[in-house]
């Protein structure tokens, strides 16, 4: 390998938005004219990235499947929906990730998710133990072979989190320049990092965990991932060639240029960006000043020997840390003068439930389980194993004589309260919108299975804290809606009327 390298990281992610009991994706009318957003994006960028056209100066054109050519994590549960709905889509990705093994030195360019795009810096160790299993799991499912990495919701870090990754052997995660606190060099003594320190974006770092363990942290190039995501960066392939060949070439050798974005900045958040990429792509692998190389690739040529600090609590999409999704700030999207008081509330009252969640689950479980928490850790071996894996995994953890179905239902409901923490529930700027009303049909679907629902769509006692909790939910849109409301509008019209299925799914 030659020691100027780049590596493009596209972190492509969409949430579940399938109706809890059904399934199946409802109509979403703002995707028009598809009929739901995963249709649209697939058309806008995933299909696109795969067979991206790149036109030479003569008018002559070839297809290029940029997925091969980048490192890439695709989040598990578009996965799921790409492998039932876009079946050639998701081979074409995987099939490009095999591609590049032998482009990379038998590294490829995918790595994982945690699996429910949970904030883990707000989540309880448990649920960031088992973010980290399910992703992995899912990971090995689709691409026949483990992750030497693991992408984080929203990059959001603290110690506990890495300590989750590198438990689970997972080698490095990557993070935005700013989530770096102070760096070491070997002997040395520690810096800060920030503006004016002396973090070298062109480098990974190793930071040394409590538990005697490390992973090796990889902090990419703000101001061009800036001027991909949002500066428009992508609507000329030839300066983008040359602001990517310019990260890998800029300081002393060895150097590794990276940038990372969502995936969906080529091709969905502008229109034919997958096109700048496959040209800027071709144009670097011509020029041959530069290598293109993963992210595993780089670390196994150049070992990290200089330490880090990584600044806890933070992520790439909010200059407050978390709070965004904790509650506190008032990043958004655009609503000017809207009040972002609501997510407090809404992240007060859902893990108020998830603890109550918990204690139902340890009790009725129990019974069933050897260890309920432990079953929940491998339980997506159980969802996509083969028929021997799957009758190990009963083996395993099933007490003598206990019933499966009675089992598959109350981790149902784990699964359920899990994904009512997706990331996006609070990233926007109303609780009225698409995205948080989504996390409330997986509370209400959560309800439904621990018993709380009548045969007619009623909550019952048992729901009334979390109601209570959930009224104090408020739209900027209308000041009549409120998100117990809505939680009995999802359990009233978008709960099937034929009884809570049993069903894994």
């Amino acid at each position: 390998m030659r020691d100027r390298a780049l590596c493009v990281h596209g972190h492509f992610y969409q949430p579940p938005r399938e109706n809890p009991w059904t399934g199946r994706i409802d109509r979403e009318p703002s995707a028009a004219p598809w009929p739901n957003w995963n249709e649209r994006i697939a058309d806008e960028c995933y299909a696109p990235n795969t067979a991206a056209e790149v036109r030479g100066a003569g008018g002559e054109s070839q297809r290029r499947n940029n997925f091969a050519s980048i490192s890439f994590n695709v989040g598990p549960t578009l996965m799921a929906w790409l492998a039932e709905e876009r079946p050639a889509l998701h081979r074409a990705i995987v099939e490009a990730d095999s591609a590049g093994a032998g482009r990379f030195g038998g590294h490829e360019g995918a790595i994982a998710q945690v699996h429910d795009h949970l904030i883990m810096p707000l989540a309880n160790a448990r649920d960031r133990s088992t973010q980290v299993r399910w992703g992995l799991a899912d990971f090995r499912h689709r691409f026949g072979r483990a992750a030497e990495g693991m992408w984080l919701a929203e990059t959001a870090v603290d110690v506990p989190t890495l300590e989750a990754l590198a438990a689970e052997g997972v080698r490095f995660t990557i993070l935005a320049p700013h989530q770096a606190a102070r760096i070491r060099e070997p002997d040395g003594s520690w810096t800060l990092a920030g503006t004016a320190g002396g973090l070298d974006t062109g480098r990974g770092y190793r930071q040394a965990l409590p538990s005697g363990r490390e992973i090796t942290l990889f902090f990419y190039d703000g101001d061009v991932a800036h001027g991909i995501a949002f500066d428009g960066l992508l609507h000329d392939g030839a300066e983008l060639a040359r602001r990517l060949e310019a990260t890998a070439l800029a300081g002393e050798a060895p150097r590794l240029g990276h940038v990372a974005t969502d995936g969906e900045s080529y091709g969905h958040h502008h229109a034919h960006g997958e096109m700048a990429l496959a040209w800027a792509l071709d144009a670097i692998e011509r020029g041959g000043r530069v290598t293109p190389t993963t992210y595993g690739a780089w670390l196994a040529a150049h070992p990290s020997v200089a330490e880090v600090q990584c600044a806890e609590g933070t992520s790439w999409s909010c200059a407050h840390g978390v709070r965004r999704w904790a509650g506190g700030c008032d990043c958004g999207t655009g609503g000017a003068g809207w009040d972002y008081g609501w997510r407090a509330p809404l992240r007060r009252a859902l893990d108020d439930f998830r603890d109550d969640l918990a204690r139902r689950y340890e009790a009725e479980a129990g019974s069933l389980l050897h260890d309920p928490w432990a079953a929940r850790d491998d339980y997506a071996e159980l969802r996509l194993g083969s028929e021997q894996v799957v009758e190990a995994w009963w083996h395993r953890h099933l007490r003598p004589r206990a019933d499966r179905a009675e089992a598959v239902h109350w981790l149902d409901m784990q699964g359920a309260a899990l994904r009512m923490f997706t990331s996006c529930g609070w990233f926007f700027d109303d609780p009225a919108g698409l995205e948080t009303r989504q996390v409330l049909r997986y509370a209400g679907r959560a309800l439904d299975l621990a018993g709380g629902v009548d045969e007619g769509g009623e909550p019952g006692p048992e729901a009334d804290p979390l109601l209570e909790a959930l009224a104090g939910v408020r739209s900027n849109r209308s000041e009549d809606w409120n998100a117990a409301d809505e939680l009995r509008r999802i359990l009233r019209e978008d709960r099937p009327r034929v009884g809570v299925s049993r069903s894994a799914r």
